[in-house]
């Protein structure tokens, strides 16, 4: 099912709970066969002894696939699986998609009918993938058929006989072989007990293993990272704090240079000059002319009764206008001496 199928299907929160236990087996699936066999082998459930029923009714024991003595039962707390005779299951190769274990398994028990010579409602069946293929190419499983009566019958003697067998799995023709299929949990299911999966469990930690150990790599790479960018900042803060000075110093040249710059407007006579030629009217003359920037005196005369305080001060540039005491005119009576003195305003020394 896609996400637009899952998204616009009426699904009930039973519905919804089964496909997130699906994910979720899907994806301890395809954890465990990212192990290696050796991990696999040493975190799987799977008992070390063996135990196989032989033609006279005794006890042939196994323990990690080779034979053991056969007459020293073992202690009822260890963990013990039940072998079946290899002539008592039917195996078959099989090939599949590549698809996750749980998907295969489910595949293969709605096509039962058709690869079991017995009805399925007969039979218990177990399946192992044997050969993933290429990435193109299909995958090899083997599937185990067992009779229902025979399951029963193989796990009520081990009972009768003091054995509490924590599998059901048939011995390969190669004694070397490990034990394949664990046909226990549905002989459980059948009976009306419930299997204990100690494999699940084990999933469960190597995934929260996993998880910690992503966790923790990443925090690592992190921390790594950061580690290197800090080592990259340290080399460059000398030619950082050469560039710093450097700014630091051209800054303050330009301070310099704006206030010369400044003075230079300031101090200009011939930008006060200007003003005064278009600020007096055509009836005044200007005889004499001081200026330092801070302040500005005029002397000459006048034919009328202009007003050349009023004057200076409209123009924006000069303000407290004051006159001094005239000098005697040097003409006749048509002029008017004037001798006035005016500050430059803040605004303009700026």
């Amino acid at each position: 099912m896609t996400l637009q199928e899952l998204l616009t299907s009426d699904m009930d929160f039973a519905s919804l709970a089964a496909l997130a236990r699906q994910g979720w087996t899907w994806w301890l699936d395809e954890l465990a066969a990212m192990l290696p066999a050796r991990w696999r082998d040493s975190l799987s459930a799977r008992p070390r002894i063996w135990i196989e029923p032989t033609p006279q009714g005794a006890w042939r024991q196994w323990r990690d696939g080779r034979p053991d003595s056969p007459g020293a039962p073992h202690p009822a707390k260890l963990r013990i699986g039940l072998l079946a005779p290899p002539d008592s299951v039917l195996i078959r190769r099989i090939p599949t998609p590549r698809m996750p274990a749980a998907d295969v398994r489910r595949m293969l028990t709605l096509d039962l009918d058709r690869l079991s010579p017995l009805a399925p409602s007969l039979v218990h069946s177990d399946m192992v993938i044997v050969d993933r293929g290429d990435e193109d190419g299909p995958q090899h499983v083997l599937l185990g058929l067992i009779p229902r009566d025979e399951a029963a019958r193989l796990l009520a003697k081990a009972r009768d006989d003091g054995y509490a067998p924590a599998a059901l799995a048939v011995r390969d023709v190669n004694a070397a072989a490990p034990p394949r299929f664990d046909f226990l949990p549905q002989v459980l299911r059948a009976q009306g007990a419930a299997a204990s999966d100690r494999s699940r469990r084990y999933l469960w930690i190597t995934a929260g293993v996993l998880i910690l150990v992503n966790i923790a790599v990443l925090v690592g790479r992190d921390v790594v990272e950061v580690s290197r960018l800090q080592d990259r900042v340290d080399a460059q803060t000398p030619g950082l704090e050469a560039v710093q000075r450097l700014r630091q110093r051209i800054e303050r040249e330009d301070v310099t240079r704006r206030d010369l710059i400044a003075r230079g407007r300031q101090t200009d006579p011939l930008r006060v000059i200007s003003l005064l030629t278009r600020a007096l009217p055509p009836t005044a003359w200007v005889q004499h002319l001081e200026w330092n920037g801070l302040r500005l005196r005029i002397v000459g005369s006048k034919r009328d009764n202009a007003d050349l305080g009023g004057i200076l001060r409209g123009t924006g540039a000069f303000a407290n206008p004051r006159t001094l005491v005239a000098a005697p005119a040097a003409g006749g009576g048509l002029f008017t001496p004037f001798d006035v003195i005016a500050d430059a305003r803040p605004e303009v020394r700026r």
